[in-house]
């Protein structure tokens, strides 16, 4: 039986649509800038290199800035010396018998290490006295630069100094050892440090070996132009005489 292929389905003929209508296309008018002006640059004077003496802040702007506890005077690179010292300006006053017949009235003045103990801190050319390492600012400044430091002699202690006593029964004259600041301009007196050295043996040269090279060049750093202008403030404040 012969297989035979069906005839192909009838197809409509092909129609095509009218095309949808499109608006024409508009375009916008270029709106109209003003010119570009360029400003002339800021005349603007030379660069300075920083100059330490000139530019280091005053007095007034250092307290402000970074106040004068012990902790702000430390800075970045710490104190060249610190340490509790009985602390003494000028000779002790003698009354009438003592000045005019010294050769009966040669006995030496005491002073307990209580009644005049300090916390003494140095930076730079200044030694800055407190009352204790708590305190916020200093009582005064001793400026270095115009003293020169003396190791007294126990044996043979300085005319001017004063003996400095125990605060307790324990202790000795022997536990202290007296560095004396004599001025530079006539070797008169000017202080008397006197430090216990049953508690820091090394103290007492420690404090002697800054004073004496605390004006020689050393690096400067921003915590010692610091120290410098709130010392010169701070020297204005010191005592007449402790005595």
């Amino acid at each position: 039986m012969n297989h035979l292929a069906q005839p192909a389905p009838k197809v409509e003929a092909a129609m095509v649509g009218n095309a949808p209508r499109v608006e024409e296309a508009k375009t916008d008018h270029a709106r109209v800038v003003e010119p570009a002006t360029v400003e002339k640059a800021k005349a603007v004077g030379p660069a300075v290199l920083f100059d330490g003496k000139r530019d280091a802040p005053t007095a007034k702007e250092a307290t402000k800035e970074r106040g004068i506890s012990v902790k702000a005077l430390r800075g970045t690179t710490g104190a060249d010396f610190e340490s509790v010292a009985a602390l003494l300006r000028g000779a002790p006053k003698k009354n009438f018998l003592k000045k005019y017949l010294s050769l009966f009235f040669d006995e030496r003045d005491f002073v307990s290490f209580g009644e005049v103990k300090r916390f003494v801190i140095i930076k730079g050319e200044c030694c800055f006295v407190f009352l204790d390492d708590s305190d916020i600012q200093p009582l005064y400044a001793i400026p270095l630069d115009e003293v020169n430091a003396i190791m007294e002699d126990p044996k043979c202690p300085d005319k001017f100094s004063v003996t400095i006593s125990p605060t307790s029964t324990n202790g000795t004259k022997d536990d202290f050892k007296t560095v004396l600041l004599k001025y530079c301009k006539d070797g008169s007196h000017a202080y008397q440090a006197t430090f216990d050295i049953s508690k820091d043996a090394s103290a007492a040269k420690r404090f002697f070996d800054v004073v004496q090279h605390s004006t020689k060049t050393k690096t400067v750093t921003s915590s010692i132009f610091h120290a410098k202008a709130i010392g010169k403030e701070a020297a204005k404040a010191q005592p007449t005489n402790d005595r």
